[in-house]
This record gives structure tokens, sequence and C-alpha cells, in this order.
């Protein structure tokens, strides 16, 4: 341990970084873009990802770093999420076929198996599997 200055590696003393609410606000809403990183808005920004991710805390919690609107300046603007779960409609399924087969192939070292099953009866096929893995 160095408590002598002169042989100190540092020759100047490290800043603290500060920042604008604009630019913080700025950040948090496009982390919220979708399909967003975090890390790579931090690295592009030349920040620490971890900076980042307390000023997405913070907004979380208490709801600051929001956007302003630039006309109001009082009136925060929220960021525009997309919804996380999309329901989608789907065409009636067709029934399977009682015919088909489930061919499943089973291999450990040089020994291979390969088991045909009936498709109508998947439910014995999957407790059969299990056993035989067990």
């Amino acid at each position: 341990m160095l408590k002598d200055s002169e042989n100190s590696t540092h020759q100047t003393r490290r800043t603290h970084r500060t920042y604008t609410p604009a630019f913080k606000a700025q950040l948090v809403a496009a982390c919220h873009t979708p399909g967003a990183s975090i890390a790579a808005l931090a690295h592009q920004h030349g920040m620490n990802a971890n900076v980042l991710h307390r000023w997405l805390n913070e907004h979380h919690r208490t709801g600051r770093h929001q956007l302003v609107d630039a006309a109001k300046h009082t009136t925060p603007v929220a960021p525009s999420h997309s919804p996380a779960f999309i329901a989608l409609t789907l065409p009636p399924a067709n029934p399977v076929p009682r015919d088909q087969e489930v061919k499943l192939e089973l291999r450990k070292g040089a020994l291979s198996m390969v088991v045909t099953w009936p498709l109508s009866a998947t439910a014995d096929l999957a407790r059969w599997t299990a056993a035989v893995l067990q």
C-alpha cells in the first residue's frame, strides 16, 4: 500500500461526472424503447451501465428522470411503452389424423434405438420415455 503521494500512479485526481436532468431523462426514455440495450446505450455515451441502471431504478421507484414537455416545462411526458403481450387470433387447429406416428431416436454412446409410437398415445410415450431415462 502506497502512502507517499510522490509514488502514486495517478497524476491527476479523478472527477465525479455530473449529468443534466434532461440527459438523464433522455437516456431513461431511450431504455424504454423496444429492443433497447442498457449496456449498449451506456457504452455509446461513454458511461458505466451501472449508472444507467441506477437511474432506471430511481425512475421506477420515484418517477424521477421523466421527459418534460418543452412547451409547458412542467408536464412530464411518459415514455412510449409497447404492450408486453399482444393477443393474436389464430385459425382453428386441424384435428390430427390417428394414423400418424411419432418417431423417437435415443442415443447413448454407440447404442442407438428408434421407437415408433402412435400419435394418439403421446401421453403414454412421455411416461415411457421418463421411465427409460431414469
